[in-house]
């Protein structure tokens, strides 16, 4: 991508607009400090031009230079609470405060040359920046990015079973997703504005499971009620009561659904869920009319369901400066917008719609233009307010979730972003390279690359990148080595949302989430494994072929025989069972039978109706 212009065009109104409004404050409280004849006025007016400034006039000595420093790291604060939870009065409040607070206290100036150097040298600072953004012109050209070797996508056919150490994994998920839907052991609730929110781990337990449903078609029980346990929690206030306060302080509004506004972080992430959970299993129920309702202490009611939360994204998509939507109040992130476009790629190959042709070309055209930087790599975030954005954060790991999630809407997008990326994730020798891989665990922020290093190697699967996958899961082993325990495959240092991206890059492929969304609805094929006997049993392969149910069943504790249901058989009908057990049954008048297996290890089974 030649990109000659530094900003896109929205950007760049919203930048000009930002150093005009601080143009306007700084000549504002200029004059104010060398012209009032109230000491308390002259102080506000240079608290105007800069954060504290008031405090270097109306105080004296070390005390003012303490009181200023004390105003910038305030500012700082109130900067950081805007970014991490969308909070934008907290800037114009510290501001307007602190010169206030400096007004008020202001003794006789104790330096009228500050008065006239601060507002002058600030002039010049805001005037640069808008030379600076009326050029708008990119200096340097962009380094080529070199392609990568990628694996073929993974071919039709049936997979192999689930290895007894990814079966292992896959328990860490089940084991939270399968206790009642109101309880939440196992999941870590450290806040609820940040990447530790717990419906972010709703969310990616729900991607990873899904994915591995793909593999395993023909099994519904356990697997698919923890899909569904998954998205059911989503509903519960503890997960969603947060935006009654980013719509407040965000938004300036009053309303706590967190679907109807500009909540891409809420209504498109649990929107893919739902999308990918239809896509693997077939079950619309979460599409009925009013199947997510949403329930406050207080009896509010909001009526959603999964077309619901895909007409709010289309919404906000249509009326966004950056066509992008927001995910904290007034911060687009471009990885949200690439999770939403999933739930409505998805909603289309399922009824049959074209919400996403509508809006793809002016999506892509913001993502390209307000949303990536000259060198071709997104940028974190960036403010609708102002335009602003923060230098890059977060490490190869930024690059490489939306990219991840890109790939099943602009293909080419995502490899391009990909390939700039991984030039910091490899070193000449082949191995992770440390440096790039970030030390903050964002899934509880603990010092740890475990997040980093299963983010990578998501995304590296997903785009067929098999040499940085294999890089990034032995600098995973390296950092936060796993340990099996009572049948549940556990990793030291690591977030329990680490855990379950980490089980998105063993169940995925090349292109994997990407056949999801565009797949369609998977229909069954013939009979349906419908084990509940969780973790007595566990299945480790279910498909079909040539209709008929191939198995692989591997006791979850001791072994001895198990009760497995069979479903989806036609009514009476007689039905040849192979492998562990070699029989002849009849399926009821439901098409139901039960078989019972002894399990003794991975047992195959073959279940095949006759013609």
């Amino acid at each position: 991508m030649d990109r000659v212009n530094r900003w896109g065009p929205q950007t760049r109104y919203r930048l000009l607009r930002s150093c005009g409004i601080w143009l306007t404050l700084i000549v504002t409280g200029g004059l104010l400090a060398n012209f009032s004849g109230a000491e308390g006025w002259r102080a506000f007016g240079l608290g105007l031009v800069i954060p504290g400034g008031g405090f270097l006039v109306g105080w004296f000595g070390v005390a003012a230079l303490a009181l200023f420093a004390f105003s910038l790291g305030l500012f700082a604060v109130s900067i950081f609470a805007w970014f991490a939870t969308g909070m934008a009065i907290a800037p114009p409040l510290a501001w307007l405060g602190l010169a206030g607070a400096a007004g008020l206290t202001a003794s006789p100036m104790s330096g009228s040359w500050i008065a006239a150097a601060l507002p002058i040298v600030a002039a010049c600072v805001a005037l640069g920046l808008i030379v600076l953004v009326v050029r708008n012109r990119n200096t340097k050209a962009a380094p080529p990015i070199p392609s990568y070797p990628r694996s073929e996508p993974t071919k039709a056919g049936i997979p192999e079973p689930v290895d007894s150490e990814d079966l292992a994994r896959l328990r860490f998920i089940f084991d939270r997703a399968l206790q009642p839907v109101e309880q939440y052991e196992g999941f870590q609730w450290v806040d609820q504005f940040l990447p530790a929110g717990v419906r972010y781990q709703l969310n990616f337990a729900g991607y990873a499971l899904a994915l591995t449903q793909a593999k395993m078609p023909a099994f519904r029980g356990y697997l698919h009620e923890a899909q569904r346990r998954l998205i059911e929690k989503q509903r519960d206030w503890s997960i969603w009561k947060y935006w009654r306060l980013e719509e407040a302080w965000g938004n300036l509004r009053l309303n706590a659904d967190p679907i109807i506004n500009d909540n891409i972080m809420y209504s498109g992430f649990v929107g893919a869920q739902i999308g990918l959970f239809e896509a693997a299993t077939g079950d619309r129920q979460f599409s009925d009319p009013g199947a997510f309702t949403l329930r406050t202490p207080r009896g509010g009611v909001f009526a959603h369901d999964f077309n619901t939360m895909t007409d709010a994204l289309m919404r906000g998509w249509r009326s966004g400066p950056y066509t992008l939507m927001p995910c904290e109040p007034n911060w687009v992130y471009p990885m949200c917008n690439a999770i939403g476009a999933a739930a409505v790629i998805t909603r289309d190959r399922h009824n049959d719609e074209a919400l996403w042709p509508e809006i793809e070309a002016r999506f892509a055209e913001g993502l390209e233009t307000e949303l990536t930087t000259p060198s071709g790599r997104f940028v974190a975030f960036r403010s609708t307010l102002t335009g602003l954005a923060p230098p890059p954060i977060g490490g190869v790991a930024a690059d490489a979730t939306p990219a991840l999630f890109y790939n099943s809407s602009f293909p080419n997008i995502a490899r391009r972003v990909w390939s700039a990326g991984r030039q910091d994730m490899l070193t000449a020798s082949g191995v992770a390279n440390k440096k790039h891989f970030w030390r903050i665990d964002t899934g509880d922020y603990s010092f740890s690359r475990a997040g980093s290093c299963s983010a990578v190697a998501a995304a590296a699967v997903e785009l067929g990148d098999l040499e940085v996958a294999r890089a990034a899961l032995d600098l995973l082993d390296e950092g936060s080595p796993a340990t099996t325990t009572s049948g549940v495959r556990q990793r030291e240092n690591a977030s329990v949302f680490a855990h379950f991206v980490e089980v998105m890059a063993r169940q995925g492929g090349t292109d994997a989430l990407r056949n999801l969304v565009r797949g369609g609805l998977r229909h069954p094929d013939g009979p349906i494994l419908d084990v509940m006997d969780y973790p007595n049993t566990l299945v480790a392969k279910a498909d079909w072929q040539d209709s008929a149910l191939h198995a692989v069943l591997v006791p979850g504790g001791e072994a001895g025989a198990r009760p497995i249901p069979i479903a989806n058989l036609r009514p009476n009908s007689s039905v040849t069972v192979e492998g562990a057990v070699s029989m002849t049954a009849e399926a009821d008048a439901e098409g139901r039978l039960t078989l019972d297996v002894p399990l003794d290890g991975p047992t195959p089974l073959i279940v095949r109706q006759a013609a």
